[in-house]
């Protein structure tokens, strides 16, 4: 199963500069813009740590990759949505893997210039995978979180993301009283790069 995540991360990675290689929409284009991008993530897995800030487990942070797409005009040029394959794969002494799929609205909430600030709301599924006896399990999951992008060129845009997860029925196996769930609040920075796929005038041309 481990192996198989990891080839998928590969590949949908790789697939961001494939799909940069999509030949231009024509002249007078309108409508949205719609983003394929890929990141490297950071996170803290509220897994065996100390506090679940976003760098109070730096022993066991996980590292793991992003590939992503959204589109921020949908609705009054402003609400859009966004969609997130996050694969935690790697540097936890636990050998824990950690994964979830997420989509939901995404919303503009000041451009300055090249920068955008947006802020999101994704609900999906999550799944969490650690060494037999320490427990695994798929769970409900939502997301509050907020991104800074920044175009640096015409079609290209670098991204800081912050997300804050929250899966409110994973158990709590050690402390808490029989049947109880603990919740789990995986959270942290993700840093990377996107490509417009489809080019509207609204997201081309900012006001």
């Amino acid at each position: 199963m481990r192996r198989k995540l990891y080839f998928a991360a590969v590949f949908l990675l790789l697939s961001v500069p494939l799909a940069a290689q999509a030949p231009p929409s024509g002249v007078g284009n309108v409508g949205p813009t719609y983003w394929v991008g890929g990141a490297f993530s950071f996170f803290n897995p509220d897994y065996g740590c100390g506090g679940d800030g976003p760098f109070h487990c730096w022993n066991n942070q996980l590292i793991g990759v992003v590939p992503y797409m959204d589109t921020s005009s949908l609705i009054f040029h402003r609400v859009g949505l966004e969609a997130e394959a996050r694969m935690m794969l790697f540097h936890s002494p636990f050998d824990m893997v950690q994964t979830s799929y997420l989509a939901g609205p995404r919303v503009r909430i000041i451009r300055r210039g090249n920068f955008l600030f947006t802020g999101k709301f994704l609900i999906g599924y999550a799944h969490l995978d650690v060494k037999p006896g320490l427990g695994d399990g798929s769970y409900f999951a939502y997301a509050p979180g907020g991104a800074i992008d920044y175009r640096f060129a015409k079609y290209f845009a670098a991204r800081i993301d912050y997300e804050h997860q929250r899966w409110p029925e994973f158990p709590c196996w050690h402390s808490c009283a029989e049947g109880a769930t603990g919740g789990l609040t995986p959270n942290g920075f993700s840093f990377g790069v996107s490509y417009a796929i489809h080019r509207g005038d609204v997201e081309i041309n900012p006001n």
